[in-house]
């Protein structure tokens, strides 16, 4: 009973540890929310005339509050969605060159077509995104989406969007510097309105993937037991990465290009006790909200009075990745086989015949196991291969 007890207690705190330690950081993000709130407190009481300060708090400092944690938990959200169902740890929205499309797209139509940019900011960032990953999908479909295959592809996708959205930006700086400021990550904020739009997002994409959780629970698993499981892969698969991609470039459309949360958030999520499904959906996008918000709060902590240095879409990854490289040893990153692996091929004898004859003449004549020695001899391994 003491040594049962000893086990609890131990499991008990194991558990706890990693609950401890988000929040821990949860809390250490809300202290400098509070600290930055303190500073814009409006000194003049309400109703003496237009209160700068109290402007500043009401439509920037509170919305980019509510951004990062939205925004964080929308990308580990679909981060998690990403990795689950090309079963690779390493896919989200960078990696696949996602965000980077809805960059360029963005870009494109900001030149070229700015009255859809007024109109219809999100789709335009959603068909750049979905051109993004359906070409990743097209390069390693015959390689059965392969991680590292599907990884190198993405690279590529990735570098070649960016650096088109670069030139672009570069021959028309005077038009698209703001444009420019929005592909590190930015988050300030000027009202509610993102805000409103991440919030449906997040409510949206949660809600369908509680709807798909029995589809995700199989396309875990390998094709030919989610063939025989009677679920239609690859329509299922392509609905998933259609959700992942919308609530990806969601976030791109608002506030830039915030990459590493989608990696960081489930690996995170596995590391700190998660192993169903279910427990990742929840802790994934609560991960993502923790770590965007505290790295959203460090941003603004370095920058004090003299304005925002760097965004923080480039500050997640020089915090985040240092840590993740630490962690990197406890990770299986390529646990899971590729989309096409159908399993260990069975063991073929290379005398058949030998095993047959053994079959017959025990079933036939043979009331025990005694066999010839030569014969014992060749087909005791054969059998001992097979059976």
């Amino acid at each position: 009973m003491a040594e049962r007890a000893v086990g609890h207690r131990a499991t008990t705190s194991a558990a706890l540890s990693p609950i401890a330690l988000w929040s821990f950081l949860a809390a250490l993000a809300a202290l400098l929310f509070a600290w930055r709130v303190g500073m814009q407190w409006p000194a003049a009481p309400p109703g003496d005339g237009i209160d700068l300060d109290r402007v500043i708090l009401l439509y920037s400092t509170l919305p980019r509050a509510a951004v990062a944690v939205l925004a964080g938990a929308v990308l580990g959200l679909s981060g998690l969605l990403l990795q689950h169902v090309l079963r690779n740890s390493l896919a989200e929205p960078s990696t696949l060159g996602i965000s980077a499309g809805a960059q360029l797209a963005m870009t494109i139509a900001s030149l070229y077509a700015p009255l859809l940019m007024e109109r219809s900011q999100g789709l335009v960032a959603f068909a750049g995104g979905i051109a993004a990953v359906l070409l990743v999908l097209a390069l390693t479909w015959r390689r059965g989406l392969e991680p590292v295959s599907v990884m190198l592809a993405g690279m590529m996708v990735a570098l070649t969007a960016s650096s088109v959205s670069a030139a672009l930006i570069l021959a028309n700086g005077d038009y698209l510097f703001s444009l420019f400021i929005w592909g590190g990550g930015s988050l300030v904020q000027q009202d509610w309105e993102p805000t409103i739009a991440l919030t449906v997002r997040l409510v949206a994409g949660a809600v369908a993937a509680l709807m798909l959780l029995r589809p995700l629970n199989i396309l875990g698993l390998d094709d030919a037991s989610a063939r025989g499981l009677g679920v239609a892969r690859h329509s299922s698969r392509f609905l998933i990465i259609a959700l992942a991609v919308w609530m990806a470039t969601s976030v791109a459309a608002e506030v830039g290009v915030i990459g590493f949360v989608g990696l960081a958030a489930p690996a995170l999520a596995t590391l700190s006790g998660a192993r169903t499904l279910r427990q990742k959906l929840i802790a994934a996008p609560l991960i993502g909200a923790v770590m965007l918000w505290l790295t959203d709060g460090l941003v603004q902590l370095a920058a004090g009075s003299g304005g925002e240095r760097i965004p923080t879409g480039a500050g997640t990854a020089l915090l985040g990745g240092p840590l993740l490289l630490l962690l990197l040893p406890r990770l299986r990153l390529f646990e899971w086989p590729h989309l096409g692996s159908k399993g260990a091929a069975p063991r073929k004898a290379s005398r058949p015949w030998l095993i047959i004859c053994f079959c017959l003449r025990w079933r036939l004549s043979l009331p025990s196991w005694r066999l010839s020695s030569g014969v014992a001899r060749t087909a005791g391994p054969l059998l001992g291969e097979t059976c």
